[in-house]
């Protein structure tokens, strides 16, 4: 077992705007990662880290809400008569969009309920024959009670372990394998024994080539007032069976201030906020990169009697390596509805990206009422699962407004016959795209002036210059790439074949 030691905690890097030749020993060390990474290595560049960007004029860092968001499931069932609660988990396995979400009958009961999908709009709650409730077994429960995880495929399970579920409970943390995703048992020993109280994910990173666990770490002697006591930690191990870190002289295992800090309010957020949930997980179509939604909690006033409630936002975090996380601009990624009738209160973001097309679909549940509010919920049947669809990379795009900007990358190495972009210009803008060796010249016949302009909206814009100048030549070399645009975003860029 392997803890991530605590010398490595950093706090995200919050850069909004990417600023004029900004040269610091983060984008050396990027720069670097980037030219000693294999040719069969990674292409997709995103801008989810800002250290991908040299240097720039007029332009900026935004991150994306979704395009759209549509309702997909509601509280029907007499297992979800208190609510749909906080946390959901959606995979897609051989075409079918398989969900596993949390609900609470009128006694307060918590349950993992299980639906199914072929499309991600119309959903469907089977009768699986598994779980006794209320006399029989006609209902889509799938036996674990515990409320606070994420389920995920295990690529290194076998038989009755191929999915996982960790999560928090009496006693401390759990884990819970199942053959087949419905039928689960609990194991008896706790991964660790602290209990972080909120959600926890895990999953097997390739990359790292280790379990890793993102839970809520907190100070139990603060007082909520305190604006850190709620924040993310992360636990790298390389097996999730038995107690993590158990020692004989050593006991009892991993400790919540054993764990690095990943993410965490600070005085650049409003006051009485701190970080609820973290919905951390590899980007699937490039697995290099990691992302997160967080839930970012408000608590009414520190005076009142109520001050453990209030509402939430999700934001959108993005990461190279993990461990390192960037806010950009602290935008809202998905906010609540007005106050009213059906979500005005609370928001959260589930785990799981489903690709399809140029679209990712993601989902999340809204509520009408607060944190706090135990009796609104007692007296009107509350929460929704929603699916929000975003562009694939579509998080965080490089933004010019109507005057032209431009900016440069880090080098690059090129590793395809042609560049790809992923961009809008909508009406009334347009990109052009220029190469530049390591003399700081414009490559023969590659110059931004000689570049086509684009003026489209793609998720694979290929980039032409006048005199029909390929890449073939180039395979191998580094080179730094500026844009020169107006009124575009530029969610990625990428070289194939």
């Amino acid at each position: 077992m392997h803890v991530v030691p605590c010398s490595t905690r950093r706090r995200g890097s919050d850069r909004s705007r990417v600023k004029t030749n900004l040269i610091a020993l983060g984008w050396l060390v990027f720069a670097g990662a980037l030219a000693g990474a294999p040719v069969g290595g990674p292409t997709r560049h995103l801008f989810l880290d800002p250290a991908l960007v040299r240097e720039s004029h007029g332009a900026a860092l935004v991150v994306n809400p979704p395009l759209r968001e549509e309702r997909v499931l509601v509280p029907d069932r007499p297992w979800e008569q208190l609510m749909i609660t906080f946390y959901t988990t959606v995979r897609e396995e051989g075409g079918r969009l398989r969900m596993w979400y949390v609900c609470r009958d009128a006694r307060n009961q918590p349950n993992v309920a299980y639906a199914e999908s072929d499309d991600g709009l119309n959903w469907t709650k089977p009768e699986l024959g598994i779980v006794e409730y209320e006399g029989g077994t006609a209902n889509n429960l799938v036996g674990l009670h515990a409320l606070e995880g994420a389920v995920y495929r295990d690529p290194r399970g076998a038989g009755d372990e191929q999915y996982v579920y960790v999560s928090a409970g009496s006693g401390g943390v759990f884990r819970f394998t199942s053959p087949d995703g419905l039928r689960w048992t609990r194991h008896d020993e706790p991964l660790v024994r602290f209990a972080p109280d909120t959600q926890t994910v895990a999953f097997w990173d390739n990359r790292r080539g280790k379990y890793r666990v993102y839970t809520r770490g907190k100070d139990p002697k603060a007082p909520y007032e305190h604006t850190l006591r709620r924040k993310v930690v992360l636990l790298e191990t390389d097996s999730l069976v038995g107690r993590l870190g158990s020692d004989p002289k050593q006991q009892p295992g991993v400790r919540m201030g054993d764990l690095p800090v990943m993410l965490q309010c600070d005085e650049r957020d409003p006051p009485d906020v701190d970080v609820y949930t973290n919905s951390i997980q590899p980007y699937p179509i490039d697995p290099h990169w990691y992302v997160g939604f967080p839930a970012l909690y408000r608590h009414f006033n520190a005076n009142s009697p109520h001050f453990n409630d209030g509402r939430t936002e999700v934001q959108f975090v993005g990461s190279r390596d993990g461990v390192t996380w960037h806010r950009y601009g602290r935008e809202v990624y998905a906010g609540p509805g007005r106050p009213g009738p059906a979500d005005g209160g609370m928001i959260f973001m589930g785990t799981g990206l489903v690709v399809r097309g140029d679209e990712i679909w993601q989902y999340g549940t809204r509520y009408r009422t607060t944190h706090g509010d135990k009796a609104g919920r007692a007296r009107q049947t509350d929460g929704s699962i929603h699916r929000f669809v975003q562009r694939v990379d579509g998080f965080v795009s490089l933004d010019t407004g109507n005057e032209a900007g431009t900016a440069r990358t880090v080098a690059i190495r090129v590793t395809g016959r042609r560049l790809l972009l992923n961009l809008d210009t909508g009406a009334l803008g347009g990109m052009q795209v220029g190469l530049i060796g390591a003399d700081g010249s414009p490559l023969p016949g590659f110059g931004v002036e000689a570049c086509r302009r684009l003026e489209t909206n793609s998720t694979g814009a290929v980039v032409t210059w006048a005199d029909g100048a390929g890449l073939s030549a180039l395979q191998g070399r580094e080179v730094t790439i500026e844009f020169r645009s107006q009124r575009t975003k530029l969610y990625s860029f990428r070289f194939e074949d």
